[in-house]
């Protein structure tokens, strides 16, 4: 990863609560608003103020999964003025609001990846996806995170993830409800700074009820991958805390 936009990142996530504008991550990388941003989203996959979001919307999560602080001290905690605009932006992200995020979580995580927006839905009504991912980096003990993603119009309906222990190997998504999803992929590289990343993007794809679809990933740099979504997509959530646990 580039120096300047290394620095811009680690500001990012220092700094995720303070008013972080464009401007002044431009101006921390010496480069214009225009050239920072396009340059940023080569290296990451995601705009600077959408990795800005993706950063708080993980540290609300676990703040909301391993505090009892209440919903609107949170939304103060990761750098929102609004409980109304943070529960917006965490519902569009997770597919669910905070408060409710909360109580899933208490049931475990079979419970969230199990919701879908219409808790009466039967089981015959689900599909899954399944597949290998592949990389050549070498980097084999290092996770992958694989979420299924549906499109920007149905924000009814949540992402559904899955978290694989190596960098090779199979995944599996259950519980996917029927209509068209893509699949997003992301896992840390070595080379090119601290926290380079290797992506894959695919789809659309329709799932009918009962249907298995196989998809193989093949990780590569951001720069040589379509994001397909950037508000839904996990790119940047899935730097570093994604694999601490």
């Amino acid at each position: 990863m580039r120096p300047e936009i290394e620095s811009v990142v680690e500001v990012i996530r220092d700094r995720y609560d303070e008013d972080l504008s464009l401007c002044a991550l431009a101006d921390m990388a010496r480069l214009s608003s225009f050239h920072m941003s396009r340059i940023f989203r080569q290296e990451t996959g995601l705009p600077p103020t959408r990795f800005l979001s993706a950063v708080r919307q993980e540290v609300a999560k676990r703040k909301l999964l391993c505090t009892s602080d209440r919903v609107a001290d949170i939304s103060v905690q990761v750098g929102y003025s609004s409980l109304g605009s943070f529960t917006t932006r965490f519902t569009k992200s997770v597919g669910v609001p905070p408060g409710r995020f909360r109580r899933l979580a208490q049931l475990g995580q079979t419970a969230i990846d199990f919701t879908a927006g219409m808790m009466d839905d039967a089981p015959f009504a689900y599909g899954s996806f399944r597949g290998r991912v592949y990389r050549s980096d070498g980097l084999d003990d290092e996770p992958v995170f694989v979420a299924a993603i549906p499109p920007l119009a149905r924000y009814e309906r949540p992402s559904r993830c899955c978290r694989t222990e190596f960098g090779t190997g199979g995944w599996n998504i259950e519980y996917v409800p029927e209509g068209p999803w893509h699949i997003q992929a992301v896992s840390r590289r070595c080379g090119g700074g601290k926290r380079p990343i290797v992506v894959e993007s695919a789809g659309p794809f329709y799932v009918a009820p009962g249907s298995v679809i196989t998809v193989d990933l093949v990780l590569k740099s951001p720069s040589q991958t379509r994001v397909y979504d950037a508000e839904r997509a996990t790119i940047g959530a899935a730097l570093p805390e994604l694999f601490a646990s």
